[in-house]
């Protein structure tokens, strides 16, 4: 025997719900025997058209809710009137609803009460599809989440253009940064004994023409103990982290502002031991400086990442980049006199000005950043953090992976400080789930 379905969409009074006030049918198919994975299932084109109509339904019977309350004129208390209607779209995740809403005026002293979707709710689109359009502007180049965003709704929607997403991505980053400004009053309720926190900057390309590029700050700061082995062999991951980010030419009020919040939801109290790894410029350690008087105590430590790096990327004849490469040994063991002492002695074996120059560069980076190194040989032996290579892959998918990535694009601060602050709490375990609800809210 052949079997059909059959959706409805019922609504009743909460007093008595066998009272149906209403009922309308939605959707109507065959239920037929499944033979691949395309008839299994009900096809995405009826799934949205299910829930266009289902969600028609809802906000049709919530509008009728909300324009019967209106009896009264709230100025002059005189009776109000309905005289026409307004058309009005509202977009959400999959669908767009066209609604005709009452127009209602009282006669007496000219009130109307607000009859278009825009004005009632101060904006035109469901807070999900707000959050959704935030996160992948803030992931993906704004193109790329147009594109993204029409494949689910199985249709090109003008909500989803990428000038509307770009809009969307800038003002939920803007209320972020609002939102974290606020944080800073923040209760620690779990003290951490030990800390570990990471500055690094990144340059990016800018749209300011008398600049090729600006800096983006970005601070990582999690316990010892979220620091996991990943069972697949691969590298190892932080089970917690706080992040922080900043574009803005703020004398670096709002990279500090970030981090001192950031530190203190992974448990900064006066009691808390800090180790912090940089790359040696001086604006990093300004950010770790400002933190220090909020701890018990802070070790300082050059990052070791950041000067194996330096180290391999001064280029050199092989016969001097050999004798450098040998300093590495010296410094992995802390060893600062002698590795200056071998730099001297490069110094004076070059000829040419330029690989002079190249030499004098990174022992000035060694001298700057003395108090900094340590013996990298026996704090690995201890089990001890001495490298930020973790924090590297958090600034990858801070700053690199959504702004470098693409050579052509170029940025402005006041375009790329919002989608760092979303990235930032994107990235920071809980905070973008405690925060988006507020942002988009708060959006206009």
């Amino acid at each position: 025997m052949a079997q059909r379905y059959r959706i409805i969409f019922q609504s009743y009074d909460d007093n008595k719900p066998s009272k149906i006030t209403s009922e309308k049918p939605l959707l109507e198919d065959a239920l037929t025997v499944p033979t691949n994975c395309f008839d299994f299932s009900m096809p995405m084109e009826k799934q949205i058209a299910l829930l266009q109509a289902a969600q028609d339904c809802v906000i049709d019977k919530k509008m009728n809710i909300l324009q019967d309350s209106h009896e009264e004129c709230p100025k002059c208390n005189q009776k109000l009137h309905k005289f026409g209607f307004h058309t009005s779209t509202f977009y959400d995740v999959f669908t767009d609803h066209e609604l005709e809403i009452k127009r209602i005026k009282c006669y007496s002293c000219g009130y109307e009460v607000p009859s278009t979707v825009r004005t009632i709710l101060k904006t035109n689109q469901s807070a999900d599809l707000k959050r959704i359009q935030a996160s992948l502007g803030a992931t993906l180049p704004y193109r790329e989440s147009e594109k993204i965003l029409d494949l689910f709704s199985m249709d090109t929607r003008k909500i989803n253009n990428h000038d509307r997403i770009k809009h969307v991505t800038e003002s939920v980053g803007k209320v972020v940064s609002k939102i974290n400004e606020a944080e800073k009053k923040i209760a620690v309720i779990d003290e951490a004994k030990e800390l570990i926190l990471n500055v690094d900057g990144g340059h990016i390309k800018t749209t300011d023409k008398k600049k090729r590029s600006m800096e983006a700050m970005t601070s990582v700061i999690y316990r010892p103990e979220a620091l996991l082995s990943n069972p697949k062999g691969t590298r190892n991951y932080l089970s917690s982290k706080n992040c922080s980010a900043s574009v803005k030419d703020d004398n670096q009020q709002e990279i500090i502002s970030g981090t001192i919040v950031a530190a203190l939801k992974q448990g900064l109290s006066k009691n808390t031991h800090i180790t912090a790894l940089c790359d040696g410029a001086a604006n990093c350690w300004n950010v770790v400086e400002a933190v220090t008087p909020l701890c018990g105590n802070m070790t300082y430590i050059l990052d070791w990442f950041h000067l194996a790096m330096k180290l391999e990327n001064i280029s050199l004849p092989k016969k001097l980049k050999d004798k450098l490469m040998r300093i590495k040994w010296h410094l992995w063991r802390g060893n600062i006199e002698n590795a200056q002492k071998r730099l001297q002695q490069l110094i004076e074996a070059a000829s040419q000005e330029k690989h002079i120059e190249r030499i004098k560069k990174f022992m000035n980076y060694i001298t700057n950043n003395c108090d900094k190194i340590i013996n990298y040989k026996e704090r690995k032996k201890a089990g001890l953090i001495f490298t930020s290579n973790l924090a590297e892959s958090t600034v990858e998918s801070l700053i690199n992976r959504r702004c470098k990535g693409h050579q052509h694009m170029r940025w402005s601060r006041e375009g790329l400080n919002p989608i760092l602050q979303l990235r930032a709490a994107i990235n920071s375990k809980g905070d973008w789930t405690s925060k988006w609800k507020t942002a988009v809210i708060n959006t206009i």
